[in-house]
């Protein structure tokens, strides 16, 4: 009797201990700072900040969005090409270079046509609007305003993974380009390369 006492207090103390192991602890960090968590295998949010940081910094001081007659170069955001073998949403990127560039004054942005479609359809859909008679014409948007890029910012995401023994490694590419779209030519070109490495755990990963 006394024994299965014990082994019930047993189950209980270890389901009371686990049940508090599994316990949230989450919590809020400073999405600016270096206390989020390190994946080797996948990137993570520093990743993408210094891979923006980096691009940014390298585009703005080429002085390639500077023009001789004075008026702002229309830049467009073109495809990322993901390369790595995770999902992967390059928003991240391409976000953080266009308002940085918006912020620098030395360009302008376009969301009425990119890589994958307009990030906004209402430049087209209020031009459709010239046929409908419950608006008042004149306040209707025109065909033939809209202005066309002169500039498109692609790149491409690559992985590379490698391992010896329990080290497991982690090659990130970040290549970021833009075009000339009058020309086709490739005005400013850069890299950012970035590595992870982690030791496994004897048990488990």
């Amino acid at each position: 009797m006394i024994t299965k006492k014990i082994i019930s207090l047993l189950a209980i103390s270890s389901t009371v201990f686990l049940l508090t192991a599994c316990g949230s602890s989450a919590r809020r960090i400073d999405a600016t700072g270096n206390d989020g968590v390190i994946s080797v295998n996948e990137i993570d949010f520093k990743d993408w900040q210094i891979a923006a940081e980096k691009g940014i910094t390298s585009l703005l001081s080429s002085g390639v969005l500077s023009r001789s007659d004075g008026r702002k170069s229309i830049l467009m955001i073109s495809t990322i090409k993901n390369s790595t073998t995770q999902h992967i949403n390059t928003r991240i990127l391409t976000d953080k270079i266009r308002q940085a560039i918006l912020r620098s004054g030395k360009a302008l942005t376009t969301t009425a046509i990119g890589g994958n479609g307009p990030d906004d359809m209402a430049s087209k859909q209020v031009r459709a609007l010239d046929e409908d008679d419950m608006f008042n014409q004149s306040t209707v948007q025109k065909s033939g305003t809209a202005i066309a890029p002169d500039m498109s910012f692609s790149g491409e995401v690559v992985q590379q993974q490698a391992s010896s023994g329990r080290i497991k490694e982690s090659y990130f590419f970040f290549h970021m380009a833009l075009t000339d779209l009058a020309t086709g030519l490739a005005v400013w070109e850069d890299n950012v390369e970035i590595v992870k490495q982690g030791k496994k755990p004897l048990l488990g990963w």
